[in-house]
């Protein structure tokens, strides 16, 4: 626990140890979500838990949250949480950052002391490259409508040094508002073009037989997806790790539903997406991996497994009232598969990337 930044000694910085300090470590997330997101809240707390208590093997987390001192009249406020993601498995320069203040308690200086702190932490790691993410509000079609203020996250990143080095949007699927006979046209095109394949769904761990088809299509999550200017190497799946995947999807509380597309002449698994449902929050799902072997594209496996598996979420959780997904804006094939189900565009997000220099602070 120290002191940290030019806030004249104001903020006391302590690692979260503990589920009740992650239980104050969650009020700012919940505030800052609110604040800063479309329609997307935190975190359930039961994955913070996750995060400080798992033993990984492939990445370790360090959460830390500043308090006021008491002597100050904040009375031991938590104003800003920090969080440190350091990959173990691959990607070892790097770290994975994220500063986040108090609505209320913005523009005193808490965030920079913050990323300070983080940025120390990241040093001691041996780590030379610190990334995160910044949400920034969709850019209005109407001219008048356009800020020329950038949003407070940019303005933040910019003056810590870090540049963007990738361009994603997220789109939210409303399930109420879903046109089933413009999805059921493009369900018979996408049949109509993969005659080879047949599908396979599951809830929870994979089947043992496709464990190792699954474990080369998630390598390639890193490989064909668009990374734009963000250095981050191809990701090493084992079998061992994809397991410990799945043990971490349940410990967070959530629930993997997943299609994938078998080739039917070789038995091969070619293709495969997944949603995850939170059991707190059972009203939201989020869009994970979508993936197709390059071998095997040009067959509408995409679209074919994306709509099974939404109407498998569809029929297996009617409660969910959104689904979420990301795409990087390059990525227009995905992109026009997403907008041809009903996916909209609500907010762009980008990675941010600052090289440390050598020298200590």
């Amino acid at each position: 626990m120290g002191t940290a930044g030019d806030t004249a000694g104001e903020l006391v910085i302590e690692r979260v140890t503990s589920r009740e300090a992650a239980d104050r470590w969650q009020q700012i997330a919940e505030e800052h979500f609110e604040a800063d997101y479309y329609e997307m809240p935190a975190d359930p707390v039961q994955e913070i838990y996750e995060r400080v208590e798992s033993t990984r093997s492939d990445d370790r987390y360090e959460l830390w949250l500043g308090n006021l001192r008491p002597d100050t009249g904040g009375a031991g406020m938590p104003v800003v949480l920090g969080e440190i993601r350091l990959p173990l498995l691959d990607n070892v320069d790097n770290a994975v950052v994220n500063v986040a203040t108090r609505p209320a308690y913005r523009r005193r200086g808490y965030g920079t002391a913050m990323l300070e702190h983080l940025t120390a932490r990241t040093r001691a790691h041996d780590r030379t490259r610190l990334i995160g993410d910044i949400c920034e509000p969709m850019p209005s079609s109407e001219p008048a409508n356009v800020s020329s203020t950038p949003p407070p996250g940019v303005v933040f990143a910019t003056r810590a040094g870090a540049r963007p080095v990738t361009s994603e949007v997220r789109r939210l699927l409303r399930i109420g508002e879903i046109n089933d006979v413009a999805l059921a046209h493009l369900q018979q095109d996408a049949v109509a073009h993969s005659g080879n394949y047949s599908l396979i769904q599951w809830e929870g761990p994979a089947p043992t037989e496709f464990l190792h088809d699954l474990v080369v299509l998630h390598s390639r999550m890193t490989i064909d997806a668009p990374l734009e200017d963000l250095d981050w190497e191809p990701e090493n799946w084992t079998p061992e790790r994809y397991r410990e995947r799945e043990q971490r999807v349940v410990a967070n509380g959530q629930v993997c539903l997943c299609t994938v597309a078998r080739h039917d002449p070789s038995g091969q698994v070619v293709a495969l997406t997944d949603i995850g449902v939170t059991t707190a929050l059972p009203e939201i799902a989020y869009q994970w991996a979508t993936i197709v072997l390059p071998s095997h594209r040009g067959h509408r496996l995409g679209m074919l497994v994306k709509l099974a598996n939404l109407t498998y979420l569809r029929a297996s959780r009617p409660e969910v009232r959104t689904l979420n997904t990301w795409n990087a804006a390059i990525n227009d094939h995905m992109v026009g598969i997403n907008e041809a189900i009903g996916f909209r565009a609500v907010e762009r997000w980008r990675e941010w990337q600052l090289e440390l220099s050598d020298s200590t602070n």
